[in-house]
């Protein structure tokens, strides 16, 4: 019998999560113009994109591009996870 993580949950403390989005919500795409989060929140595009929308456009399994289903939970900033 062959085991195989299909699918997990991962806890991000938000501060990280909006340092991430806000370090990409600004690059542009040189051959459009424009911005490259618009094809990374999927449906909300740029313009309603937020931290917790773009982690779950990329965990997404059903975007074509996520290897596997990521279930990204944003915790409030401090907060002690067991383990």
């Amino acid at each position: 019998n062959a085991s195989a993580v299909l699918e997990y949950q991962t806890f991000y403390e938000r501060a990280l999560a909006e340092a991430a989005f806000t370090s990409c919500r600004d690059v542009r795409l040189p051959a459009t113009g424009g911005y490259a989060i618009d094809t990374m929140c999927g449906r909300y595009g740029a313009r309603f994109c937020t931290a917790q929308r773009w982690l779950d456009f990329q965990g997404d399994k059903s975007n074509g591009l996520a290897p596997l289903q990521i279930d990204f939970q944003l915790v409030p900033n401090g907060t002690r996870l067991p383990g």
